[in-house]
């Protein structure tokens, strides 16, 4: 069992799905006497505050409870140091959680694997843009898929998860043009008339749409999803085969990897990293291998 452990809360997280998760997470840890001391965030600020304090005062595991923005702060905290992350995935999309083999519908679960945890390492990322750098631990997009999650995060309905993203994708589509993007992965040029670029550490965001379904948290390398422009009604036909990952074989559809990305466009846009705002365009995406301790399920996917 881990020695010391904090959990860092973002309350707000899936419309308040943390705060009502919270009782029942206290008295898990309780309950598998697990040392615990549970921090919850007053604003969007301050989980990677909390995170550095909690290795400052010698955290084996700082466990991030909220979504994929809530795991990518805490991790940032976390680099460079023996702490590992553990995830209790409470958010809209929980994306990454799945990655480390935790299922997104029980974050309950995740409290069990603070009992007796099973470490790895996995890579991040480095994002530098605008004058500004940061990390992020799954997938970061920019043009379509940010205009995209700009628009869900403006979204007041009581929708979450998969559904939210594919009502923002019908209301950004309806009035998206394509852009021109220049992309070059360890040293290779290439420019076109394009939807979106996402870059991948992890497999999927959004709810499981699976952008780079053969990307890999250890392998050292990003995989670079580049979707090309497209008519709105074949973008439309195209797009449920992400859920699925076979939109790879799209013709408008191309796949890279590497360890450097770079990234730039005609018009500005912002990269989301971890579904929140990042860096702006032109932006650098460089590989960071194995930086970060994660808590896993036993026989899960790493």
């Amino acid at each position: 069992m881990a020695s010391r452990v904090v959990v860092v809360v973002n309350p707000t997280s899936g419309r308040g799905r943390a705060a009502r998760v919270l009782p029942r997470v206290r008295d898990a840890l309780l309950d598998l006497g697990v040392d615990a001391d549970v921090q919850v965030s007053s604003g969007p600020e301050q989980p990677p505050i909390l995170a550095r304090r909690a290795v400052e005062d010698g955290a084996e595991v700082v466990a991030a409870m909220g979504g994929d923005g809530m795991a990518g702060m805490v991790a940032s905290a976390l680099i460079g140091s023996k702490a590992a992350l553990a995830v209790i995935p409470t958010g809209t999309g929980n994306d990454f959680s799945r990655m480390l083999g935790i299922d997104r519908r029980k974050p309950l679960d995740a409290i069990r694997l603070l009992v007796d945890p099973e470490i790895r390492e996995i890579d991040v990322v480095r994002v530098t843009g605008g004058g500004r750098e940061a990390l992020y631990v799954n997938v970061a997009g920019a043009g379509f898929d940010s205009e995209v999650t700009e628009t869900a995060n403006r979204m007041t309905w009581g929708i979450q998860g998969t559904a939210k993203y594919v009502v923002a994708v019908v209301k950004t589509l309806s009035v998206w043009t394509a852009a021109q993007f220049d992309v070059v992965v360890d040293g290779r040029r290439e420019s076109l008339s394009g939807m979106l670029v996402a870059v991948g550490n992890g497999r999927s965001y959004g709810g499981g749409m699976k952008v780079c379904p053969d990307a890999s948290l250890t392998d050292g390398l990003l995989d670079v999803c580049v979707v090309g422009g497209m008519p709105r009604t074949e973008f439309l036909r195209a797009f449920p085969s992400v859920f699925r990952g076979t939109h790879v074989k799209h013709p408008k559809v191309r796949m890279r990897r590497g360890a450097r990305v770079e990234i730039a466009a005609d018009r500005p846009f912002h990269v989301y990293a971890d579904g929140d705002r990042s860096v702006p365009l032109p932006a650098t995406f460089e590989v960071l291998p194995r930086e970060l301790r994660v808590l896993v399920r036993p026989g899960g996917p790493l």
